[in-house]
């Protein structure tokens, strides 16, 4: 494995971005970005800093194709991006959580003060 300060120094004098890892499964762990890559290119754009990263990753919606520099040569993977979590209506569900009664919640009673004890 590469030394942290090694790989800086690479990734300088590649012009690219050091790599020092990938969340656990996500996209780009998933598709084999891993620390020690040094990210040369995004979508086609050259990625020599951050700024340069999120201007290219922009450029597709549904993922990326990257270019890394790897054991003295370059690699390309394609990764797609994870499908966003629906939005949770809060009112929607509420209703379903008192439609199924979770929890003996029952909105009926607190609503009818005759049925309060």
């Amino acid at each position: 494995m590469i030394a942290r300060k090694s790989l800086f120094e690479l990734a300088q004098a590649l012009e690219g971005i050091p790599i020092l890892g990938a969340l656990e499964g996500s996209p780009a762990a998933r598709a084999g970005v891993r620390y020690g890559d040094i990210l040369l290119s995004v979508n086609g754009q050259r990625t020599r800093n951050v700024a340069d990263y999120v201007a290219a990753k922009n450029l597709r919606p549904d993922g990326m194709r990257v270019v890394v520099f790897r054991a003295g040569e370059e690699s390309v993977i394609e990764l797609g991006y994870d499908a966003p979590a629906r939005p949770v209506d809060p009112a929607s569900l509420l209703a379903e959580l008192v439609a199924l009664r979770i929890g003996g919640l029952d909105l009926g009673d607190e609503s009818d003060p005759s049925k309060r004890s």
